[in-house]
């Protein structure tokens, strides 16, 4: 019954990976069933050829009668040995032809599996990237990345598990019509003994497999979660000593994922080496007892022969059925969270054209997060095209998650966003964003030169990409080193804080925005960068609409409005100074 369980259990593994698959991958799978079909029926062909060889070699006088004399007379041989001869190089030359086709099998199989993880790779981090802002908050970054890179590769080793279970299915059963063809009792007798060595192992070998794949995909995911905080805070892990701890929690997890991947190793080596034990001792048993029975053995060597050629052929065969099913059932809690992954609710952005002449206008916009209360209350306000405003108050207050809104990356609860006259929608959201650039509180700079990182999420143009960092006044810096292919380290390492922030300043620029947006950009700079970066901004923001966010008066004096926001309410709206 437990048995029946865990073959059943394969079943919801299949549905959830032929539910995964597009229309098009499941043909090719179809396709890759028939070559496998083929590959099975030339095994058999290939084994059900070694009896009839060997008993020709062995007495060449069963050519006298029976199917062999029709064939010999058919094609007129001359001899027995001329006979032997050919039969021999068609062998050959069909286990040849065998196995280059088995090769090609293997070939287009992979290629269909590496395909299919290409396919899902891609699609994992496209769905994370258009999943709502307020769903992308609540993941933990570490954890994606294992889910889009690492995953995703457990849909192709299911599929080929299942391609593989197939082929190899195929392959006994059509190995074994030839044996039972051949010597039906025997046949019998062989297949009972392999049958409950199989049932026993798959009732130890499943259950500890099951086990072992849930324990590596929960270490997995926190061991990437550990490395990546620990590579993102290594200033601050440097300076609490936290070094031995991080490491500690790696190595606890990178200890599981190990012991689970070795045992699983383990285990599927176990059944061949069993397997191959029992059933080549049973046919030396037979042979000795035939010799215990005073009987001659030669009447029994082509038999034993054949069935020793079969059995080194199936017991690989049964080998793999288990290995893939022990497969399957490791893979059994990673393909569950893909299969999660894949059904995740994305939000369809389009590229409408929308125009921003006159003014920005929000209306009872209120807004909370999955969890937690609501963050921005009834806020009604209008910013006018070319004017500075500023959105002032403490931390936490609401200020960024209303930027948020105004750019379009968080869906208001209720209420709405107009500019101009037209509704802010989803088919339009894409087109507003691109008339805007963004300059945000944590810097984000990759391990590139000055140019990728300005020109980041843009099409590349040198001429734009010199004339933004002159705009943001890090030109003159840069000129001294290697201009626009000066390389800024892994986070900006090698830049102070205000020239990171100035190549930040650069790329919002670099496509010429009509708003700028400046959500708490300099708070981590000290006051005299601070101001010198302030002045620049204002410089270059002369002809746009300026929107910025701080919880110092002081940052934003020189805006035309500053509004007060407190506990996701507007608390004051004040013009001028």
């Amino acid at each position: 019954m437990e048995l029946l369980k865990k073959i059943f259990f394969l079943k919801p593994i299949a549905n959830k990976i032929f539910r995964l698959l597009t229309r098009r991958q499941k043909s090719l799978m179809l396709l890759m069933f028939v070559l496998i079909i083929g590959l099975s029926f030339v095994e058999a062909i290939g084994i059900s050829a070694i009896l009839p060889f060997i008993s020709v070699v062995s007495d060449p006088s069963v050519l006298e009668s029976g199917h062999f004399k029709t064939v010999y007379d058919f094609f007129g041989f001359n001899t027995p040995q001329e006979f032997i001869i050919t039969f021999g190089i068609i062998i050959i030359i069909f286990y040849f032809f065998r196995g280059g086709y088995s090769i090609l099998v293997t070939y287009l199989k992979k290629r269909y599996v590496n395909s299919i993880y290409k396919y899902y790779a891609k699609k994992a981090l496209k769905l994370n990237l258009f999943i709502p802002y307020k769903v992308y908050a609540q993941k933990n970054t570490g954890e994606l990345m294992q889910a889009i890179h690492n995953e995703t590769k457990e849909i192709s080793k299911v599929v080929l598990h299942l391609l593989t279970l197939f082929s190899e299915l195929i392959t006994v059963i059509m190995i074994y019509s030839v044996l039972i063809i051949i010597n039906w009792k025997m046949t019998l007798i062989v297949t009972a003994i392999l049958l409950f060595i199989v049932v026993i192992m798959m009732l130890f070998i499943t259950k500890i497999n099951a086990i072992q794949g849930k324990k590596k995909f929960k270490s997995a995911r926190k061991l990437k979660r550990t490395l990546k905080e620990a590579l993102a805070n290594y200033k601050y892990v440097k300076l609490k000593g936290s070094e031995d701890k991080l490491l500690d929690l790696y190595k606890t997890d990178l200890d599981i994922i190990r012991k689970a991947e070795l045992t699983n190793h383990i285990l599927n080596v176990i059944p061949r080496s069993i397997l191959e034990t029992i059933s080549f001792s049973f046919l030396i048993s037979v042979m000795v007892f035939f010799v215990w029975l005073d009987n001659d053995v030669s009447t029994i060597i082509p038999m034993v022969t054949i069935y020793a050629f079969a059995l080194f052929r199936i017991i690989p065969s049964i080998h793999r059925l288990l290995h893939e099913i022990n497969g399957l059932v490791f893979s059994e809690a990673t393909i569950k969270n893909v299969f999660k992954t894949m059904r995740q609710v994305v939000e369809i952005e389009g590229e409408e054209p929308i125009h921003f002449e006159n003014s920005i206008r929000l209306e009872n916009i209120h807004f909370q997060y999955i969890t937690g209360k609501e963050v921005i209350t009834d806020i009604s306000v209008e910013i006018k095209k070319g004017e500075k405003v500023a959105f002032v108050g403490e931390s936490g207050s609401g200020k960024s998650t209303l930027i948020d809104i105004i750019t379009g990356i968080h869906k208001p609860v209720s209420g709405s966003i107009y500019i101009d006259d037209m509704e802010l929608t989803n088919s339009t959201v894409r087109s507003w964003r691109k008339k805007i650039g963004y300059i945000p509180q944590t810097i984000y700079l990759f391990d590139g030169t000055v140019a990728d990182n300005v020109s980041f999420g843009s099409t590349y143009d040198e001429e734009k990409i010199k004339t933004a960092l002159i705009k943001a006044n890090i030109w003159d810096f840069l000129s001294q080193k290697d201009g626009i292919n000066t390389r800024v380290g892994d986070a900006g390492v090698q830049l102070s804080g205000g020239q990171q922030q100035r190549i930040c300043i650069a790329r919002a620029l670099y496509d010429d925005p009509e708003i700028l947006i400046l959500d708490e950009a300099t708070s981590a700079l000290d006051n005299e960068t601070e101001e010198k970066i302030m002045s620049e901004i204002y410089c270059v923001s002369a002809n746009k609409t300026l929107i910025a966010i701080a919880h110092r008066l002081s940052t934003v004096e020189r805006c035309d409005r500053k509004i007060c926001i407190e506990n996701g309410r507007i608390a004051r709206n004040n013009n001028g100074d």
